[in-house]
């Protein structure tokens, strides 16, 4: 390659960079706003924080679900692994969130997680019910941080929480509406349970 056809890249590669650089701006009352501020707004900050603690009650909460059926007495080793894997998502949502908070030069601030409900998981279609409305009220909860980042005029907020955690909560409510459909034509069968968890196991292996 020619030393012109390399400064000539250079040049363009170094456009780019100072182009993406650049933080986003708006002229608001004849004040211009920057709409990539490092520091982040005190009420979303608490609302991050907040919504830290209600993926980890949720991973809690799945966790509890993954150790009642790995139970000797009960031994439905496919709803076990879905439900730590479950688990596994929600713990790393709230590290991803937490991680945020710190980019944008707020701290973390881990409150007391909520203890899982006094619930014996045996009731197969019971526990996914209560699946299904946690998945609910994670979205809801999610939906609320965003509609304040977007108040707040925080783009870069309501990109993070679309992109990263709404998205998913559609896939992760419709995965468990499927789940709960499949259950509702199996529990009348002798062996439902089984098949059930046989196909889970199958999926998560």
């Amino acid at each position: 390659m020619s030393i012109f056809r390399q400064l000539k890249l250079a040049t363009s590669r170094n456009r780019l960079l100072s182009t993406k650089l650049i933080a986003p701006s708006r002229e608001t009352n004849g004040k211009v706003e920057n709409l990539a501020a490092p520091s982040i707004n005190t009420s979303i900050h608490n609302a991050i924080n907040e919504q830290i603690n209600v993926e980890l009650a949720a991973g809690y909460t799945y966790l509890s679900i993954s150790y009642h059926f790995s139970k000797s007495t009960v031994g439905l080793m496919g709803l076990s692994d879905l439900y730590r894997v479950m688990s596994k998502e929600e713990l790393d949502h709230a590290d991803s969130l937490a991680h945020y908070v710190l980019k944008r030069n707020g701290s973390v601030d881990l409150g007391s997680i909520r203890k899982p409900p006094s619930c014996s998981w045996s009731n197969i279609g019971t526990t996914l019910n209560e699946t299904l409305r946690l998945e609910n009220c994670v979205s809801e909860s999610l939906s609320t941080l965003y509609r304040l980042a977007e108040k707040h005029n925080d783009p870069v907020t309501t990109d993070f929480i679309a992109t990263e955690f709404l998205k998913e909560q559609i896939e992760s409510i419709r995965s468990i509406n499927l789940l709960v459909a499949r259950w509702t034509s199996l529990e009348k069968a002798p062996n439902g349970v089984y098949l059930l968890d046989r196909e889970l196991r199958k999926k998560t292996n």
